[in-house]
């Protein structure tokens, strides 16, 4: 390694320097001996440690380098360090602690119609008092009035480790076997309340306890993307079968090591501090380490995307016997995994034969043209915008978005939450942007995520932007039931007004008109889907309605009559949740409330009947043309209940 030249100046310097003050107590002849001394044993020993540096090339093979915790970075890089440690990614997977427990546990007891939990701590380990899963698949089987159903049978679990802390908090049990198992109570950090797990997730409404948590295990759909270096190492029976595990991971959580690939070597090369300094001087990069920003956008992208994009393993690929997920940023991503944008072509890499009779997608984690429907697939729907250029232009995750910004919620970047994200690349518009959007400069309308990355995302009992850039088309809207984002805003307005309202844009004319029916043409869109389209349009829907953009846009003075009604018929938890949401911000909670979205039948009817009245006393007043009313200005029921006959609505899960 190569002395620099400022280097050798600062020796000769501190020689000059030194052998003028030992000049003042020996002699010159012995001070300037005694100077050039010292320094050259300072210079031999800085060259031996330069030739003990290895020349600069990163590890051959990757998977031999060993990981180190992430405090090891800590002493060099305490900036990047603090920043990542007070991120979400860090507090993904905990163990449970006094520390890391979002929940109440002092002895609170949680009513999920008539069956009760109670959470209790002893000492500094907590515990679910619950429905025994065995008891609560036979009421499921025989039904809740059943004669035949014996007393409720309780069980008590630990709770072993913890996932989420910023939306929700899951709780696992770790079974003698080593199987994390899900339990049915989750914690609503938002709302600082226990949810039944039937209300955590998209789901419809089920008799059985257990419902959400049957199946799922940690070890299994967790792990990979909670957690990084996580090896399953499944434990087989004699013919094969599962019978446990012994999962183990370099860290629980997304650590350092899950961007920057493994340190050990990293670590070791630079407690040499001449490499240090000839790294610094150069300006080059550490080879002996992964900088995101130093790799093509595609293997940038795919650091990201290994657990924000849809993907199955390649079984050449992947250890069969351990399970470890081989992939190391940096690495082409699809060498390991195959990648898919539909349950259909999932079941087809993964050999699953799928029930004709099931609609596709399968568990709603898709819009029929492949856009994701739910997050942790966000590097899908970015890889389909044309934005993207298939990874051959400048767009890239880390355009927005950085692990060491002040951000801790969303990850962006500095002042990437406005249209300076888009101006990067489409910095033409800055001026004339109301020209380009048709609304004020200001307004909710002209900012570009609003329309061309609209709340299309569901996840964790709230709806997302899309990481999908597209343009708005009403044709999309009418085969995939994804709602168009001006009627995401304009909540009481019809396809057809939206149609009659692109026209006006610049190069509409050279578009066909997409034919609408009569209920596309006439009614709101908002609507039409609420009331005819299946839970993944009917929660996005519904999670509109607490946007205060959409409120502005459309009023809100016909939001109870029409809701109150809607919630009726709706068996989806989350919708449920969101519509009444919607109702809690436009008029307040003492307003909108009580309603226990996960309340009996009995319950939730009650609860609607009495709301319904206070929001009919005052009868709806004009002008509100694409919204049924009747004479006296209240919900045209006979049009709801033709509409609600028109309705599909399979079986659709999204468990994120």
């Amino acid at each position: 390694m190569a002395v620099p030249f400022w280097t050798c100046s600062l020796l000769l310097v501190a020689a000059l320097v030194l052998a003028l003050q030992l000049a003042r107590v020996w002699n010159m002849a012995r001070g300037v001996a005694a100077a050039l001394l010292v320094t050259g044993i300072l210079a031999g020993s800085w060259w031996l440690l330069g030739q003990a540096a290895p020349p600069d090339a990163g590890p051959e093979d990757w998977s031999q380098v060993a990981a180190v915790p992430s405090a090891s970075c800590a002493k060099c890089h305490a900036d990047h360090y603090e920043s990542w440690h007070r991120s979400y990614h860090r507090t993904m997977t905990r163990d449970a602690a006094p520390d890391t427990v979002k929940g109440d546990f002092n002895n609170v007891v949680h009513d999920y119609q008539g069956l009760k939990t109670r959470f209790t701590r002893e000492q500094d380990a907590y515990f679910l008092e619950t429905i025994d899963p065995r008891w609560a698949l036979m009421r499921a089987k025989l039904g809740p009035e059943s004669d035949k159903l014996p007393p409720q049978q309780h069980v008590k679990l630990r709770v072993d480790r913890l996932v989420g802390s910023h939306w929700i908090q899951e709780c696992m049990h770790r079974e003698p076997s080593g199987r994390y198992q899900r339990l049915p109570l989750i914690y609503h950090i938002v709302e600082k309340r226990w949810v039944h797990s039937n209300g955590g997730f998209l789901a419809p409404d089920s008799d059985d306890f257990w419902s959400q948590c049957r199946g799922y295990a940690w070890n299994d759909s967790c792990l990979y993307c909670h957690n990084t270096g996580p090896a399953k190492n499944p434990l087989r029976g004699p013919r094969g079968q599962i019978i446990g595990y012994r999962t183990e991971v370099d860290e629980l959580g997304i650590s350092c090591q899950a961007c920057h690939g493994p340190g050990s070597e990293h670590v070791r090369l630079n407690h040499n501090p001449a490499r240090r300094l000839a790294l610094q001087q150069s300006g080059a990069g550490d080879p002996s380490i992964v900088h995101p920003m130093r790799l093509s956008v595609p293997r940038r992208d795919e650091i990201c995307a290994r657990c924000h994009g849809a993907l199955t393993p390649k079984a050449e690929a992947w250890d069969p016997h351990t399970n470890r997920d081989p992939f190391i940023p940096g690495q082409e991503l699809a060498k390991f995994n195959h990648f898919f944008w539909s349950e259909a072509e999932q079941a087809k890499l993964t050999g699953v034969r799928l029930p004709k009779e099931e609609p596709e997608p399968i568990d709603g984690r898709f819009w029929g043209d492949g856009t994701p429907l739910t997050t942790a697939l966000e590097y899908n729907g970015m890889a389909l915008s044309a934005c993207y250029e298939k990874g051959h232009g400048k767009l890239s995750c880390l355009s927005c978005h950085t692990m060491h910004g002040p951000d801790p919620n969303f990850m962006l970047k500095p002042k990437m939450n406005t249209n300076e994200a888009c101006f990067q690349c489409h910095g033409e518009y800055r001026e004339r942007l109301s020209a380009h959007t048709r609304h004020p400069a200001e307004s909710a309308g002209s900012l570009c995520y609003n329309c061309h990355m609209p709340h299309l995302v569901y996840s964790l009992l709230s709806t997302h932007r899309s990481h999908r850039i597209e343009i708005p088309d009403i044709e999309t809207t009418r085969a995939t039931g994804k709602p168009h984002a001006c009627n995401q805003c304009h909540l009481d307005k019809s396809l057809g007004w939206t149609q009659e309202q692109l026209k006006q844009w610049p190069g509409s004319k050279a578009k066909k008109a997409v034919p609408l029916t009569q209920d596309e043409s006439t009614l709101s869109s908002a609507l039409l889907l609420m009331t005819t389209k299946d839970a993944r349009s009917r929660v996005m829907v519904a999670g509109a309605f607490a946007n205060p953009a959409a409120q502005h846009a459309s009023g809100v003075d016909w939001f109870g009559p029409f809701l109150t009604r809607l919630l009726r018929d709706e068996r989806y938890p989350a919708v449920r949740y969101l519509a009444h949401r919607g109702l809690r911000v436009a008029f307040g909670d003492e307003a909108s409330g009580p309603f226990d979205y996960l309340g009996t039948p009995a319950q939730k009817q009650a609860q609607l009947s009495a709301l319904q009245k206070r929001f009919d006393a005052t009868p709806l007043r004009g002008p509100l043309p694409h919204l049924p009313l009747n004479a006296q200005g209240l919900p045209d029921d006979a049009v709801l209940r033709r509409l609600l006959g028109k309705r599909y609505d399979p079986d659709l899960s999204i468990h994120e």
